[in-house]
Parts: structure tokens; C-alpha cells; sequence
């Protein structure tokens, strides 16, 4: 009774909002510092989202419609050496997401994403053994305490021919307090898997996560603009990298200091993860981009940015280096939306999501040594659970663009039923209408995307 008066406390909030409810707001979203009236507005998104327009005024929709995205080198680059990202959203956990029930996860997919050089992700469950599974609650109103299992990482990580690195830093990276964060750091340990973000001691936290292929070396660094409702304990906050990204005009010193210890390790490039932006909604807002900005600006060259359960657009950023006067760009991913979560009723659009793969050139151009992007495939995902008598039987992840392809020539190869089938043109329609520029790159790897093997 307490949570249907609680929707419908949200949904009278939402309709008093008019048509604004339609579009972004500029918001912070931070659990820990949101007034009353940005709990109904998240009540509103989460139970009768999705909000897919753009801030009012921003122009957002016509700018990233507008992106550039070919970052095929020029006739003037010499390339020398290559490595390939390949980045996947939000992993969660549901009841339904068992071993057994995700045999076939990525068969549609793994080809594009575990035959990069590197597969990387945001890990947003603690994976604790000592503790029971632990999912999200049946109520609002009720704080997470997520837990994850030591089978269903294996099934993400495969022995490292996998997932090969993790992202900590996020809003749920404290759900089962500072012993949850350090076992599930002991836990990524004991199977030998990178990770940045969270850290059980100083040193630790300042120690660099650098990773080489084929002579070029990529940096990472993580930060988290949330941690619900908890806080770093004092004394401790090197425990998680926490800063309120979302809030405008954030001091960006903490990464600042980061990318330039980066750089003067020897790093060719640097991705910065961060979970930042607004949940349920398919375009940052204008103060989040204008972060982006600045984030870019301090030399990271791609950020990967997750946590709103949407995917969101992407953006090339170039800007003119103060120090050094020359020409740099970045890219920014700004939410890749869910990697693996099982949704039925709630959050539509949170069945969309997206893998992206960046390819880093090291070469040489009009007689200066420089790394830059050289390259970018996107890969649309479809997350479908196959359901019977309410309980997953199988969940995994469809190359959305393919399906869609198959249901208008008349093909049906996975069952899928009427309801579906239009779900998932809508999603095509939203994918279409977010990442056009990108989507038109890369349509032959995006056909091949099934086949081939994972790197060794």
C-alpha cells in the first residue's frame, strides 16, 4: 500500500510538470543530495519514463546529430602500432541472471567485443562471497545493497579471455559498506582482472592502471559522481574516487592530477570512466556536456561514461592545447546504457544498449610522435530475457540492428513475439535518432559481429 501510494505521489508530480516532463531537467541527481521534489521527479522516470527529449534551449539533439565520427587518419598519419577498446555499460544483478540461463550471453556479440585488444566495462555490484546475492529492492523506497556472484562474474570475465578490466568507481560501490568494497576488490585479485576506481589503501589509490598492446599504453583512470546514500568513511576517501560530476562547474582537480601523472608514466593515451549523467533519460544535460568539455581538455582522449540505464549520445570534442598550442581532440561516450540487467516492467528503454570500439593509432605525423583515435565501431545491443511462468529461462545480448534487419525481411529466427518485435523497432528508432553519425560507421564489422574469435 505504502509504495502504490508512493507511485502515485510521483505520478501526480509528474503530470503537474506538463509537457516538461517530456524533457531533461538540470539536475545533479545525487541520491545523497536530492530535495524532495528530485525523489518524485526520479519516482516519476523510473516508473513512467522514459524521458528522451533534450534540455529545453540546449540544442543538444541538433548537435550531436551533427557529430563528425569518422576518425579515419589522414594521408599525413604514418601508423606504426594499434590497439583496440571495445566498452560495454552497466553490469547489474537480477534473480534472473544466472549461469545457466546466460550459456548463450554473447554469442551474437562476442566477436565484436572480446576480439578487441582489451574489453572493458563498469562493474556496479560489489561481488562479495562471503555474503548472500543481493538485488535491487523490490521498493523505492528501500535503499540497494547489491551483491553479486563469483559465477556470473566468471561468465562476464571467462578466464580472462573476457571482460579483461572492471570499472569500480560507481554509485553502488559502497551498497555492503568499506568490508563489501575490499572483498570485492580481493575477489577482481584472486582472478587476476584489472580494475580502477575503488582502492583499500592510499597507496593503492594512487598506484597507476596502465595497460600495453602492441607497444602502446593505455591509462585509466575512474570517478563516481554518487555513492547513494552513503559516504567515505574519514580518513579513508581513497576507498572509492568520488567526485560530484554532475553538479556544474565541479572542481576537476582530483582527475586532473590523475591524467597528468598518467602522462608523465609514459601513458599514449587516457580513458577516463566515469559514472556520471541523469538515470532514465537519453541525453545529457547542458552543464554535464560543458564538463565533458573540460574533462577532455585536461588530455583524457576518450571518455566512457555509464550509469543512467539509456543509452546517450556521443560526441567528438576538439579543442586548441593551452600549454602546447596544437590542435587535440577527444571522444566521449556519454552513457552506453545497460551491458547486462534484466528489466520486464519497468524502464523500456533500458533494454537498448550499446558497445562501442575505439581504435588507438601510435604513429607519426609531419615528423611528431603522437597516439590518436583512429577509428570507431558501434554495436547496438539488444538485453532479451525469454521468459516462462515469470522466471528467465535465457537472457542475452542480440545485435540489435541485425534483428530489426531480419523482422522487416520476415524473419523471425528467435521467436520473438508481436509485442517484441515492435519494442524492438522502437528501440532501432531511438538508437537511430542517438547515435546516427555513428551508426553509419563500421556496418561490415557491425555484420561480423557474431562471428569470430575472442583474442587469446
Amino acid at each position: 500500500m505504502a509504495d502504490a501510494l508512493v507511485k502515485l505521489r510521483c505520478l501526480l508530480y509528474g503530470l503537474g510538470l506538463g509537457a516538461a516532463r517530456r524533457a531533461s531537467r538540470p539536475l545533479e541527481g545525487n541520491a545523497a543530495h536530492m530535495d524532495l521534489a528530485e525523489r518524485l521527479w526520479w519516482g516519476y522516470k523510473f516508473y513512467f519514463g522514459p524521458v528522451e527529449e533534450p534540455e529545453p534551449g540546449s540544442g543538444l539533439e541538433e548537435h550531436f546529430r551533427g557529430q563528425d565520427l569518422d576518425f579515419s587518419p589522414g594521408p599525413g598519419f604514418v601508423e606504426r602500432s594499434s590497439m583496440t577498446l571495445a566498452a560495454g555499460g552497466d553490469i547489474l544483478v537480477s534473480p534472473g541472471l544466472r549461469p545457466e540461463t546466460t550459456a548463450s550471453l554473447w554469442d551474437e556479440v562476442r566477436g565484436f567485443y572480446f576480439g578487441a585488444d582489451l574489453a572493458c566495462a563498469n562493474l556496479e555490484t560489489p561481488v562479495a562471497p562471503s555474503a548472500p546475492q543481493a538485488f535491487l529492492p523490490a521498493s523505492i523506497r528501500e535503499a540497494p545493497g547489491l551483491n553479486g556472484s563469483p559465477g556470473m562474474f566468471d561468465r562476464m570475465h571467462e578466464g580472462g579471455r573476457g571482460i579483461g578490466l572492471f570499472s569500480t568507481a560507481n554509485n553502488h560501490c559502497l551498497d555492503l559498506g568499506e568490508a563489501g568494497l575490499r572483498e570485492t576488490l580481493d575477489f577482481l585479485d584472486s582472478r587476476s582482472c584489472p580494475r580502477v576506481g575503488t582502492a583499500r589503501s592510499p597507496e593503492e589509490a594512487r598506484a597507476l592502471v596502465l595497460v600495453e598492446r602492441n607497444g602502446l599504453k593505455l591509462a585509466f583512470v575512474a570517478f563516481t559522481f554518487a555513492l547513494n546514500w552513503q559516504c567515505l568513511p574519514e580518513g579513508k576517501e581513497y576507498l572509492a574516487n568520488y567526485l560530484r560530476l554532475n553538479k556544474p562547474g565541479i572542481d576537476l582537480a582530483p582527475l586532473a592530477a590523475q591524467v597528468a601523472a598518467a602522462r608523465a608514466a609514459g601513458a599514449d593515451a587516457v580513458v577516463a570512466c566515469l559514472h556520471w549523467s541523469l538515470e532514465f533519460e537519453a541525453y545529457p544535460v547542458r552543464h554535464l556536456v560543458e564538463t565533458a568539455h573540460r574533462v577532455v581538455e585536461l588530455g583524457v582522449d576518450l571518455v566512457i561514461g555509464n550509469h543512467p540505464h539509456n543509452v546517450q549520445p556521443i560526441e567528438r570534442h576538439a579543442y586548441l592545447d593551452a600549454a602546447t598550442g596544437e590542435r587535440r581532440e577527444g571522444l566521449v561516450l556519454y552513457a552506453l546504457g545497460d551491458l547486462l540487467t534484466l528489466r520486464t516492467t519497468v524502464l523500456p528503454n533500458s533494454h537498448l544498449g550499446l558497445l562501442a570500439r575505439v581504435r588507438f593509432a601510435k604513429g607519426e605525423s609531419g615528423g611528431r610522435e603522437l597516439t590518436r583515435i583512429a577509428g570507431l565501431e558501434l554495436l547496438p545491443t539488444y538485453l532479451r530475457p525469454r521468459m516462462r511462468g515469470g522466471r528467465c529461462e535465457d537472457f542475452r545480448l542480440h545485435d540489435l540492428l541485425k534483428l530489426a534487419a531480419e523482422l522487416r525481411a520476415g524473419r523471425n529466427p528467435h521467436g520473438l513475439s508481436r509485442a517484441e518485435g515492435r519494442e524492438l523497432l522502437r528501440l532501432e528508432a531511438l538508437a537511430t535518432r542517438l547515435l546516427g553519425p555513428g551508426l553509419r560507421l563500421g556496418a561490415g564489422l557491425r555484420a561480423g559481429a557474431g562471428s569470430g574469435q575472442a583474442r587469446a
